[in-house]
């Protein structure tokens, strides 16, 4: 999912709390790298292999005869949620838009957890797939590298009823990345909000293939829904996508500006987009800084 060398860039960079004021208040994040950060616990989980049998709760072990961990989160850290969208319209795009999410996702997921931040990653299409629940350490690194790894665009999209579902399973605060090409007929918005008032900060990636963005059609064109095969072809011609165009600007302008009247970080990519072009758009937006 990553190279060496890719890796070794992102070595650089962190999760951006600090220094950008509306995301940091939003989220209700205080960045401190120093040493002797006080622990919080968090929660209790089922032990996985990796995890550092020092962690193992015995008393509970005792009582139901399970093993559980418990789940800390070091004060003024992040906890990262990853919300991959696996519809089929990811399919979309040479790479797919689904191979670049996923990329965006592995960055992301790697920067926070060599910072010791938490976290994790969840798919979904038109409900809430599979879940891999945030947490530090290096051995969810290679979990969350799995999961994507495994994913595969399939079935119909339905953005606010995945997102108000991953959303009321969580409590803030935290980061809610969101990466999907948000074409729906819901444009998201509400679930995004949604994420919100359960104390998350939503972060949009929207990623989109050029052929989606910049069509080329000549002449009458069918065309079918990937997402609907029992859908009857669809016959366009220049007006048709002249509208189409219309209407995917005016869903990509509600989303950013409902990003910027909140203070939260916006990226757009091309499905083909190179792995510095996807670090860099996140860095313009706010969402990844210089470590330091």
């Amino acid at each position: 999912m990553l190279t060496v060398d890719e890796a070794r860039r992102l070595d650089a960079l962190t999760l951006q709390a600090s220094g950008a004021t509306p995301l940091a208040a939003a989220a209700g994040l205080r960045r401190t790298r120093e040493r002797g950060a006080g622990i919080e616990f968090l929660d209790y989980r089922h032990y996985q292999p990796g995890d550092d049998p020092r962690s193992i709760d015995w008393t509970v072990e005792a009582r139901l005869d399970q093993l559980v961990v418990r789940v800390s989160r070091a004060e003024g850290h992040i906890r990262l949620h990853l919300l991959l969208d696996t519809s089929a319209s990811m399919s979309i795009g040479t790479p797919t838009k689904l191979h670049c999410a996923a990329r965006a996702a592995a960055a992301l997921a790697y920067v926070a957890i060599e910072r010791r931040d938490a976290a994790g990653l969840a798919t979904f299409d038109d409900t809430v797939r599979t879940r891999v629940p945030p947490i530090a350490g290096r051995p969810q690194l290679f979990r969350v590298l799995d999961s994507l790894g495994r994913a595969r665009p399939a079935r119909r999209s339905s953005l606010d009823r995945s997102l108000t579902a991953y959303g009321s399973s969580v409590r803030g605060p935290g980061l809610a990345v969101v990466l999907s090409d948000f074409l729906d007929a819901g444009d998201g918005l509400e679930g995004l909000t949604y994420l919100a008032y359960r104390g998350l900060t939503p972060v949009v990636i929207q990623v989109l293939a050029p052929e989606e963005r910049r069509p080329r059609l000549e002449g009458d064109v069918e065309l079918e829904d990937v997402e609907n095969t029992q859908a009857a072809p669809l016959v366009v011609d220049d007006t048709m996508v002249a509208a189409y165009v219309e209407r995917l600007a005016a869903l990509t302008g509600r989303l950013r500006q409902h990003c910027l009247t909140r203070g939260l970080p916006y990226v757009q990519l091309d499905a083909d987009a190179s792995f510095d072009d996807t670090v860099r758009a996140c860095r313009q937006a706010g969402l990844l800084g210089a470590f330091g």
